[in-house]
């Protein structure tokens, strides 16, 4: 039955390929499902869906596994506020598979913690990972989280015994979860199994990527933007994010620098290929103009970089990092916005490569919802063409992987 799954979607995927000969910039586009959730105290809907924020592909049955993020929520009037319209949100992975053209879920899986507790994406007010973020209700009140635990995830990767991987920002944290979605084990700077510094990620801007080698023995995992260590003013804010590699097993780890091309981006993904050379997405933040805007990805190579893991954090600023140090290698793989000239969407923060000649890019709708500015709660995020924003996977034929 799976030999019969995986040979229907490369069918799907061959064809694209035999478009892309006749067509300059050919692609596919599949919308990601999902439900429209009536809020009460508010006219604007939630699209519950949010399956964006990671992407793998998992070959064993030609899947589709997409994680959402911390849930539905915009930013508050209030200055480090955030208003959740659906406070009890689960953060989850959904498993997808492409059947008569279309996207159809074939699974769920909700985060829990070793208990079996789910987790929530509430801000967690105290303790090791504390961003100072506070939740809001759409009645004004404090949220709390009653016990339970609030996670913010933004990485996923799949290891070959069906066991994943998920990164979460507010630690931040490496977390390992069984395949039905219970917590294993994890990593972070506070119980020595991360670097120390990592705890000094900006709030909402920690590990936004994660990737696996093909033996499931060591995780690659990419900053979403600098850190800002004690001294750094916003002014100050360095181009330079860290990418770490770290065996699992023996519990030890490298990292390496990765140069932005402007200090106002982001990186939302990070992609193995062998075990030097990843793909890593780098984009602004911002709804394409009349095609104009950052949504590019780029192909690096670690074998030649310094590995900075035995640099001090105070050493050369901020970053801890002299001018001696070799950033990793990086070339230009794909521009989203020319191969795509119709793409619409500002997050882009998922990709994967399929086979060896397709590139799948998912993007992070935000369950369709944006901080409003006229004294409502919420708005419908919708984007320059007018319409509103969902999550979509494009597949687009690329040049043949190593």
């Amino acid at each position: 039955m799976r030999r019969i799954i995986f040979f229907g979607i490369m069918l799907v995927l061959v064809s694209g390929c035999r478009y892309a000969a006749k067509t300059e910039n050919a692609y596919r586009k599949y919308e990601v499902p999902f439900e429209t959730v009536a809020i009460n105290g508010s006219d604007v809907p939630v699209y519950n869906g949010g399956f964006g924020s990671s992407m793998v592909y998992h070959e064993i049955d030609s899947t589709f596994w997409l994680l959402t993020d911390r849930g539905p929520n915009v930013d508050g009037e209030i200055a480090d506020s955030k208003v959740f319209p659906l406070p009890d949100y689960i953060p989850q992975v959904g498993v997808f598979r492409l059947e008569n053209d279309s996207l159809v879920m074939v699974r769920r899986i909700l985060l829990c913690d070793t208990g079996g507790v789910a987790f929530n994406g509430l801000p967690n007010r105290v303790g090791d990972g504390c961003t100072g973020e506070a939740a809001y209700g759409l009645d004004g009140a404090v949220i709390g989280n009653n016990g339970r635990r609030g996670i913010d995830p933004e990485g996923l990767a799949v290891a070959p015994d069906g066991s994943f991987w998920v990164s979460d920002e507010y630690g931040p944290w490496i977390m390992h979860f069984d395949s039905d979605g219970k917590l294993l084990e994890e990593f972070s700077p506070f119980n020595g199994k991360l670097p120390a510094h990592y705890a000094y990620r900006r709030p909402n801007r920690g590990m936004e990527g994660l990737t696996i080698d093909k033996q499931g023995t060591v995780l690659y995992g990419i900053m979403q933007s600098p850190l800002k260590f004690p001294e750094d003013s916003l002014s100050g804010m360095s181009d330079i994010l860290h990418i770490l590699a770290l065996d699992i097993k023996e519990h030890s780890y490298r990292e390496f620098a990765y140069k932005l091309e402007n200090g106002e981006h982001v990186v939302s993904e990070i992609c193995y290929l062998t075990d030097t050379t990843f793909l890593v997405l780098e984009r602004d933040g911002r709804f394409p103009d009349n095609g104009q805007g950052f949504k590019r990805i780029y192909k690096i190579d670690i074998s030649q970089a310094t590995d900075i893991s035995r640099l001090s954090a105070s050493a050369g600023g901020g970053n801890g990092l002299s001018g001696n140090v070799r950033m990793v290698e990086k070339s230009l793989f794909c521009d989203i916005l020319k191969v795509i000239p119709s793409y619409a969407h500002d997050k882009p923060e998922g990709i994967s490569i399929i086979g060896n000649s397709m590139l799948a890019i998912v993007n992070d709708d935000d369950f369709g919802i944006d901080a409003s500015d006229e004294g409502i709660a919420f708005k419908s995020k919708v984007r320059a063409d007018r319409k509103i924003d969902h999550s979509c996977i494009y597949l687009v034929p690329c040049p043949a992987m190593p």
